[in-house]
């Protein structure tokens, strides 16, 4: 994880509402289950990291569609680029190095997304979930 991932996995959970929290919770499960299906390949392909963005994009395409927030279709749609160039990296002689930085690129434009939509919450003052009651302990006053 980079320092833009850990960023946007604090600002997404803490000033973010629930479909921020869940595309987070979604993200960050990710990345701990896709440490596990490193080393899964067939020929070029990675296969466990592609499989796991496979299933990221299913989920994020049901949230695109449930909710009415913009940053869950573009996050999609940079999971489509993602897969994309696993797909790339297959079919066609891309060198070891062009692919991981086309990864890291869109990588980061997912999490500016992310970021963007916490921004855009906080711009229209809608209130974090963090910040509705119930989400602070209550005190007992006897």
């Amino acid at each position: 994880m980079n320092l833009v991932g850990f960023v946007t996995y604090a600002v997404g959970w803490l000033k973010g509402g629930h479909p921020e929290r869940y595309g987070v919770a979604i993200l960050l499960s990710s990345q701990m289950i896709e440490f596990f299906f490193l080393e899964w390949e067939v020929g070029e392909l990675e296969a466990g990291i592609a499989g796991a963005q496979a299933v990221l994009l299913l989920i994020f395409s049901r949230l695109a569609l449930r909710s009415n927030r913009w940053w869950p279709l573009a996050v999609t749609g940079c999971l489509v680029l993602l897969i994309m160039v696993h797909l790339l990296v297959v079919f066609t002689p891309v060198s070891f190095y062009a692919a991981i930085s086309a990864r890291v690129g869109v990588w980061h434009l997912l999490y500016l997304f992310v970021l963007a939509g916490v921004l855009e919450r906080w711009l229209a003052g809608e209130q974090a979930v963090s910040n509705t009651p119930t989400w602070h302990p209550r005190r007992r006053t006897s």
